[in-house]
């Protein structure tokens, strides 16, 4: 009778030492080694001299990001280490695929796979992809303030509930957008790193709800003509709360695990965290789609429609879903081709819709909006009318300040006349009274005569 134990050690790859030793039979390996996640240890008892048979181990694939895996045990004995080392001694890898790995030792002991982390080399065309999200993100942070300058311009005239959803839409691209470029490549500080993670997935969640939003207010208003009544203050608190939710949930879950790599700070594949993005933003695009096919459906069978000639029922055609796509996040769809790296051209359209976003929301809510360009007319016309009456009523007061000031230049002008004239008549009846006195003086009597005819000459002059 022979008894047999195996043993497997899950999640101890951050307790036991890297050190590793090699021989003739094995590759030097060079590099940072990392062990496997899982450590395998096989007994015999009664322990065999010799295995007749080499034991065979398989082992999963833990990381894409790895390279030149080694079939490695751990020996205690291992020379000039003190506490032991990993060893490639006979054993030996035999099959390598994208599932994992199989060994084969000719001994029984505590087992591991050993890989090498390998630096991904950026290419000419992962430098291209990076350039164009780069410049777009910027053209999109642009464009998303002049729409948010342009609507608040307007905001007395086209006051309505899909304004609101294009203002919450644009602030939340604005922060995605601003965050992605400022942090997404911060590796190099772990808690940085984290935070911006988080933000992103926050952020990016927000926009995805803030679409469903906007999907479902079309919905309504083409599809049920006679529904008049809005949720549209209940559905915006949602679509940033619930992201809130998510995002603390997997925090909590995760514990911090799988916010940002070193790479790029956003969702590590491995722990499968990024499946609390892909999954709620697949579901918002599969609802949304459904929404586009059916709105455009309808409008396809509306009257207006079919009266219209072949070349204006094309233009139509395309310039809602220009309208429709970027604001509802099918686009995102692409994202799904361009996981394949053989697929180019998937790549670059995803990159070029993605972070242009905030581009074709300014030209089909702002530029081409009939409602915002009578919106700016009206504004405009009332501003010139507001112009041209400020203008006449200026033209009015200096009108009435110029009568004000020449009535009263013509009454100093009076007044200095008066002036003048009385000037004159006090100097004539100065003169007249000199004169008088000058009169009576000659005509007085001499002293002999004082007694006589005073009285009567007194009653002449009087």
């Amino acid at each position: 009778m022979t008894a047999y134990a195996a043993i497997i050690f899950k999640n101890v790859s951050g307790i036991l030492q890297k050190r590793t030793v090699s021989d003739q039979n094995t590759l030097i390996t060079t590099g940072r080694l990392d062990i496997g996640p899982d450590v395998i240890s096989l007994q015999l008892n009664p322990l065999p001299a010799k295995l007749t048979h080499p034991v065979q181990l398989i082992f999963e694939a833990f990381d894409t990001q790895y390279q030149a895996p080694h079939c490695s045990y751990w020996e205690l004995n291992a020379s000039g280490t003190g506490e032991g080392a990993w060893s490639s001694k006979n054993c030996f890898l035999v099959t390598q695929n994208s599932s994992g790995f199989v060994c084969e030792c000719n001994h029984l002991t505590n087992f591991a796979i050993l890989m090498t982390m390998y630096e991904i080399q950026e290419t000419d065309h992962n430098f291209r992809l990076s350039i164009i999200s780069a410049v777009g993100c910027a053209v999109s942070i642009a464009c998303l303030l002049l729409t948010i300058f342009r609507h608040l311009q307007v905001w007395r005239y086209v006051k309505s509930q899909k304004t609101c959803i294009v203002l919450n839409i644009c602030i939340a691209l604005i922060f995605s957008y601003g965050i992605f470029l400022a942090g997404v490549n911060r590796t190099e500080n772990k808690a940085v790193c984290t935070i911006v993670a988080a933000l992103l997935h926050y952020f990016y969640l927000t926009v995805f709800f803030l679409m469903l939003v906007e999907g479902i207010e079309i919905a309504v208003s083409v599809l049920f003509l006679f529904f008049n009544k809005s949720c549209l203050k209940f559905l915006l608190p949602l679509a940033w709360f619930i992201p809130a939710g998510i995002v603390g949930a997997s925090l909590g879950i995760s514990r911090l695990n799988g916010y940002g790599n070193d790479q790029h700070c956003w969702l590590a594949v491995r722990q499968g965290l990024i499946w609390a993005f892909v999954g709620p933003a697949a579901l918002i695009i599969a609802c949304n789609a459904v929404i586009i096919f059916a709105v455009i459906k309808k409008m396809l069978s509306t009257s207006a429609f079919s009266s219209k000639t072949q070349k204006d029922k094309v233009k139509t055609s395309l310039r809602s879903l220009g309208v429709l796509l970027p604001i509802t996040g099918v686009t995102w769809i692409l994202g799904i081709f361009s996981v394949n790296e053989d697929l180019n051209v998937f790549q670059y359209l995803f990159t070029i819709f993605n972070s242009l976003q905030g581009l074709f929301i300014f030209v089909f809510h702002c530029l081409l909006n009939n409602r915002i360009r009578a919106a700016m007319q009206e504004k405009n016309r009332r501003k010139k009318n507001f112009q041209t009456s400020t203008t006449n009523l200026r033209t009015a007061s200096n009108d009435e300040s110029w009568t004000r000031a020449k009535d009263t230049e013509e009454t100093s002008n009076q007044t200095t006349r008066n002036s003048k004239w009385q000037a004159i008549v006090f100097q004539l009846q100065v003169f007249v009274t000199n004169n008088k006195n000058k009169t009576i003086h000659r005509s007085q009597p001499s002293d002999t005569e004082t007694d006589c005819g005073s009285e009567t000459q007194v009653e002449y002059y009087d």
